[in-house]
């Protein structure tokens, strides 16, 4: 397992033209990131808990989760919650509501 993480780290480095520690800690981050989208997919996590966790807004992990193939289990709250991101999120960009 020791060789093809190191092999996996050269190989994301080489690819994206980053350092190998760069390497290494994007793939601890994906990794992490895929946990979390595992815990939601089996309902031991909501998704504001892994949008906390991602340190995203709510809308920006509901897409993380979908890019992996998860598709949403988010109720009412959930849907108000991420409106009011965005919302949040237009008026300090200038953006019409």
């Amino acid at each position: 397992m020791k060789v093809i993480m190191l092999d996996a780290v050269r190989e994301l480095g080489t690819a994206e033209h980053i350092e190998e520690a760069t390497a290494m800690r994007k793939l601890l981050r994906m990794g992490y990131d895929l946990f979390l989208a595992q815990q939601y997919r089996a309902g031991r996590l909501t998704i504001r808990a892994v949008a906390h966790r991602m340190d995203l807004p709510l809308s920006e992990a509901m897409e993380a989760l979908q890019s992996l193939g998860i598709t949403g289990n988010t109720g009412m709250d959930d849907t108000l919650e991420s409106l009011r991101s965005l919302q949040k999120s237009n008026r300090r960009t200038g953006f019409p509501p």
